[in-house]
């Protein structure tokens, strides 16, 4: 079996059922992908507590998380990784996005391809 690069946290962030999906922007890897937000979870941090920092960091919003779900592995550009999601909740749909992503869009979950 490969060996996994590390593991990363992904935030499914729900708003009155809307759900928020994200523009990789052109400094980034994976440039132009749409994504739910998240990141790589630091060694000392539970998923949890990775998931809330990172969407934190790039979207400002502050969440609570809902529950988490079943890891699996993805194969991209940068080797193999752990991908945790997180179902989590946010009262406003004020993003205010980093240099990680070029766009935002709050949409229902059957929009997504």
């Amino acid at each position: 079996m490969e060996e996994t690069e590390g593991k990363v946290a992904i935030g499914v962030i729900r708003n009155q059922e809307k759900y928020l999906v994200m523009k990789r922007s052109e400094q980034t890897s994976s440039s132009g992908l749409w994504t739910f937000p998240g990141g790589k979870i630091k060694e000392d941090e539970s998923v949890k507590e990775a998931a809330k920092r990172e969407i934190k960091e790039e979207t400002g919003l502050g969440t609570e998380v809902l529950r988490t779900g079943d890891s699996y592995t993805n194969k991209g550009e940068l080797g193999l990784w752990k991908i945790f999601p997180v179902l989590m909740e946010s009262d406003t749909r004020n993003v205010k996005m980093n240099h990680e992503h070029s766009e935002h869009i709050w949409i229902n979950l059957g929009e997504l391809e």
